[in-house]
């Protein structure tokens, strides 16, 4: 192509970064996670790949106190596979991380030492506060914060995590003891969780999450938005999108995507209304109701209903971002929240 006397042709756009390739070993109090992404110093995070194992290891701790033998040689078994499907992955950056069940299990260190022996790289046992640092760097990333203060939340197997932020500063975070398995193997709840289950579920919220009421309040500006991450919620917003519109085809539900759609908390309270009185059965015969999801969601629908109740929230936003890809953007160094931009996942 030819162009006129003083006219330049335009510029090429400048090259991208190249990308780093992050391996993130996520040691949950319910499950056990692989993921590999692509990621770039803009915060752009493309996943490569994504695994995961169910282990129930927050059940059994809540209600023994340590990981029984057989879970623990499931669990070594499960970081072989998903090792060796990191490894073909080909990752620059490996972090491994473990949560709530394995720091208050008696036997987690020494477990701590067979799983880093398996992966090769140290295991890091995240405090409360910790996670709950990761879980927050994951929503400002993923989600839209502004510069007034949110309560984020991410809920998981073994806790609870939550924090007031805004799009440059965290003010204070807190971790309890609100896990979905945890409460599962705490109050002995069954496949249908029942009005009596339901009370004792809300009553034993209400006592553990004076903490975060705590953090909303001592906070000077008025915290008036929620933020919340988690696969319990995540699982909450699927299934309210699903029972109002024609389901996708059941290999495509984990595939709907969930980022910053907003759940009313009206509309919570009457997910947690019909999921407790529903047996497994019935939960999986659901529109986009995952297997791995439906033992734990009448409690996980309860404990957030209760929360936004306490907390006089009218609504909270889905984040799909949360502690796996804030331990992403952490080791990188990388802070796209405070420069205001928002990533996007692939």
């Amino acid at each position: 192509m030819t162009f006129p006397d003083g006219v330049r042709p335009p510029a090429p756009p400048p090259a991208k970064e190249p990308s780093v390739r992050v391996a993130v070993f996520d040691l949950g109090s319910t499950s056990f996670h692989l993921l590999v992404v692509d990621a770039w110093r803009d915060g752009t995070l493309v996943p490569v790949a994504r695994r995961r194992s169910l282990l129930h290891l927050g059940t059994d701790v809540a209600r023994t106190g340590v990981v029984s033998a057989d879970r623990a040689t499931a669990a070594v078994r499960t970081l072989r596979r998903l090792h060796r499907a990191a490894e073909k992955a080909g990752a620059d950056v490996v972090v491994a991380m473990a949560t709530a069940a394995l720091r208050e299990a008696a036997n987690g260190p020494a477990l701590l030492d067979r799983f880093a022996s398996v992966l090769r790289v140290p295991v890091a046992l995240l405090s409360g506060e910790e996670e709950a640092q990761l879980c927050l760097a994951g929503q400002r990333a993923g989600v839209w914060v502004g510069r007034q203060p949110v309560l984020g939340i991410d809920l998981g197997g073994g806790s609870l995590e939550a924090g007031v932020y805004d799009a440059s500063s965290v003010y204070g975070v807190t971790s309890v003891a609100l896990g979905t398995g945890r409460l599962r193997g705490e109050l002995g709840t069954g496949d249908t969780l029942g009005d009596e289950g339901r009370r004792r579920v809300e009553a034993v919220t209400s006592a553990r999450v004076v903490a975060v009421e705590q953090l909303v309040a001592d906070h000077p500006e008025p915290v008036r938005r929620a933020i919340a991450s988690g696969g319990t919620v995540r699982a909450l917003a699927r299934l309210a999108l699903t029972l109002h519109r024609p389901p996708p085809p059941s290999e495509l539900v984990n595939r709907v995507p969930v980022n910053q759609v907003e759940l009313p908390a009206d509309q919570v309270a009457e997910l947690a209304e019909r999921l407790v009185g529903t047996d497994l059965a019935t939960r999986l015969a659901l529109p986009g109701m995952q297997a791995r999801r439906a033992p734990h969601l009448p409690v996980g629908a309860v404990v957030l209903d209760t929360l936004l109740a306490r907390l006089g929230f009218d609504r909270v936003v889905v984040s799909e971002w949360g502690l796996r890809e804030g331990a992403v953007l952490g080791a990188l160094a990388l802070d796209v929240g405070r420069r205001g931009e928002r990533a996007v996942s692939g």
